[in-house]
C-alpha cells in the first residue's frame, strides 16, 4: 500500500517478519520526471529485503533503489542505488537530493535520513549509510511506515548536463541518432547546454505539423540547423525532416491553388447555372404565353 504527494512516497509494509521468499511491489509513481516504485523481498529466516526502486530514463529504463537491510526487527543499513549500471553508457550521472523516514505507529519517527545530495555515476551507483541504534525495534505489530522524498536535481546524458524534465527527450534524440554529437567537441558545460537546448528547440519545431510552421521559421530553423553541423553535430534526420516538411507545404501550397482554381470554375459554373435557369424561367413563360387561347372582345357573343 503506497501513497504519493509531490516529491514524496510513503509505503506502509504489513507482515514484514520473515515467511519464505516472496516479492512484493507498491504501484509506480512518478517523482521529478523519472518513474519510481517500491519493492518488498522477503528472505526466509534471516533477513528481510526491503527495495525502493526508481525507473529511470536512460538509453534504456533502468532503475535507482533503496534498499533497507534490516536483520529481524533491526534496520541495519539504507542504500541508494542505480542498479544495473553496468549496462549503461560511460557518462551517465544522476544529481539527487533525497531523504528517508522510517516510521511506526508507536513513535511516528524513530528513523530520519536528512536530505542528502549525491552525485550517481558509473564509478559510484549507490550511496550507503547506516542507521543509528534508535532505529532497532522500528517494526510494531509487524508493520512499517517508510517515507521516501527524492527530487532529481540535473541528469547528464552522454556528456550534457538537461533537467529531469528534458530527459525523455534528449533520451529520444539519441536514440533516434545515437551519434548525434560523436564529433561535437566543445566541452563547456554551459556551452554544451546551450547547444543541447538549442539542438531541443529546433527537434520541437520540427515536430510540429507543417501548417504550424511558417516559412520565416523553416527558413531560421534550415540556417540553424546548418551552423550546428559545422560544429559537429550530426543531424541527416532533421535535415531530412526539413526536407519532408518542405515537399509538404510545397504540395499543401499548390494544392491550396488547385483549389482555389476550381472554387472560381465552380463559381462560374454556379452563375452559369443560376443564369441558365432564369433563361429557362423566362423561356418557360413565352411558351406558356404562346400556348394561351385567344379571346374575343368583351361584347362579342361566344356560341
Amino acid at each position: 500500500m503506497g501513497s504519493q504527494v509531490d516529491s514524496k512516497f510513503t509505503w506502509v509494509i504489513k507482515n514484514l517478519a520473515p515467511f519464505g521468499s516472496e516479492i512484493i511491489c507498491s504501484d509506480s509513481f512518478v517523482i521529478s520526471g523519472c518513474k519510481w516504485y517500491v519493492r518488498r523481498k522477503l528472505f526466509s529466516n534471516v533477513n528481510v529485503y526491503v527495495c525502493i526502486y526508481a525507473l529511470v530514463d536512460l538509453f534504456f529504463f533502468s532503475y535507482r533503489r533503496l534498499i533497507a537491510y534490516p536483520k529481524r526487527k533491526w534496520l541495519n543499513y539504507l542504500t541508494l542505488e542505480v542498479a544495473d549500471c553496468e549496462s549503461f553508457p560511460i557518462g551517465w550521472r544522476r544529481l539527487a537530493n533525497f531523504s528517508v523516514t522510517i516510521v511506526n505507529k508507536a513513535l511516528e519517527q524513530i528513523y530520519r535520513r536528512q536530505v542528502t545530495q549525491q552525485w550517481f555515476d558509473h564509478k559510484t551507483p549507490r550511496l550507503s549509510f547506516p542507521l543509528m541504534k534508535t532505529t532497532l525495534g522500528f517494526l510494531v505489530d509487524e508493520e512499517v511506515k517508510i517515507v521516501a522524498e527524492i527530487d532529481v536535481v540535473e541528469v547528464i546524458i552522454n556528456g550534457f548536463q538537461v533537467l529531469p524534465s528534458q530527459v525523455k527527450s534528449v533520451n529520444r534524440l539519441f536514440k533516434r541518432e545515437p551519434d548525434i554529437a560523436s564529433k561535437f567537441p566543445i566541452n563547456n558545460p554551459l556551452l554544451k547546454t546551450a547547444y543541447m537546448n538549442v539542438l531541443l528547440s529546433l527537434t520541437k519545431t520540427l515536430h510540429l505539423s507543417p501548417q504550424k510552421i511558417s516559412n520565416g521559421d523553416l527558413s531560421d530553423t534550415e540556417t540553424t540547423l546548418a551552423h550546428m553541423k559545422t560544429i559537429g553535430f550530426k543531424l541527416e534526420l532533421l535535415e531530412k525532416k526539413i526536407c519532408e516538411i518542405k515537399e509538404k507545404k510545397a504540395k499543401e501550397k499548390a494544392g491550396k491553388i488547385k483549389i482555389q482554381n476550381t472554387e472560381e470554375k465552380l463559381k462560374d459554373l454556379k452563375q452559369k447555372c443560376l443564369d441558365l435557369e432564369a433563361q429557362l424561367d423566362t423561356e418557360k413563360a413565352e411558351v406558356l404565353a404562346a400556348s394561351a387561347p385567344l379571346l374575343l372582345s368583351d361584347d362579342e357573343d361566344v356560341f
